[in-house]
């Protein structure tokens, strides 16, 4: 990947932080305001779940697909929900063709790492055998266009892809696996909503949702996953320090904008139902 600091002009840095020190955004936003959501969902058919989810200009696809295994030894009557998410060369020229980079890595770590603490997935319902048979869940991450924040689009996109998720249901039977003609729904198997929302730092302000220049010129950045009621997850990137007083203010904010978004989006509205 290229040196993205290289793409913004020394001129553009300075208005952006110009109007950052006056709790001001450079498209017009206050210093804890997102950009507009849109989403869709069930939109490829050949997933088991989908959605497509635009963070004002950034873009993300995210579908789910399955198989059946066996469960890990430790854990032998549950299934598996693993994110994984590519950054797509036509998403932006500051991508590149090739194996997985620390961004599309992070992306997908972080996204995962909010959904599995916060016990959203009921991973027991996702058991057709103990020992034998469980289902194992792929949600797959595209990033068609990139304006900044990757990570909280892909959060959101994540969700909605498992909530409108429709699995063919599958029993134990004679030593091998049976479809039923049912399925389990993102009603059945999604538990809770984590929230992740990423604030970028530039010099000593704060700010969430990060614009692509913004993001170009950030210090550092701190992703924080919240259900309703707790802090499922934290990841800091960049250089960037935060003070004690600063992640004590900024876990109050996840919360706070977190419940805040989770009640504007109603990601339930896309569940399934199945008559």
């Amino acid at each position: 990947m290229m040196n993205i600091r290289r793409v913004i002009s020394k001129i553009e840095r300075n208005y952006i932080i110009n109007n950052l020190k006056n709790e001001e955004r450079i498209d017009g936003r206050g210093l804890w305001d997102y950009r507009e959501w849109k989403i869709k969902h069930n939109l490829v058919a050949s997933a088991e779940g989908s959605a497509d989810v635009c963070l004002g200009d950034t873009r993300v696809i995210t579908g789910l697909k399955y198989e059946v295994g066996e469960p890990f030894p430790d854990v032998p009557d549950e299934g598996v929900c693993t994110v994984m998410a590519e950054l797509l060369p036509l998403a932006s020229p500051l991508f590149e063709r090739g194996p997985p980079d620390e961004q599309s890595i992070e992306l997908a770590r972080v996204v995962d790492r909010g959904i599995r603490h916060a016990d959203c997935i009921q991973t027991k319902k996702l058991c057709i055998k103990e020992n034998q048979a469980v289902y194992i869940l792929f949600v797959d991450i595209y990033v068609i266009n990139y304006s900044g924040n990757l990570i909280d689009a892909g959060g959101i996109s994540a969700l909605t892809t498992l909530i409108s998720s429709q699995i063919p249901e599958g029993k134990w039977v004679d030593d091998h696996v049976e479809w039923t003609g049912g399925y389990l729904t993102g009603e059945t198997i999604v538990k809770e909503l984590p929230i992740v929302l990423t604030f970028g730092k530039i010099g000593d302000i704060i700010f969430i949702d990060p614009s692509l220049p913004e993001e170009l010129i950030c210090d550092g950045r701190i992703s924080i996953s919240v259900t309703k009621d707790k802090i499922t997850s934290i990841q800091k990137s960049g250089p960037a320090t935060f003070s004690i007083d600063d992640i004590q203010m900024l876990n109050k904010k996840a919360m706070e904008l977190g419940n805040l978004l989770r009640d504007n989006l109603n990601l339930w509205q896309y569940k399934v139902n199945i008559e």
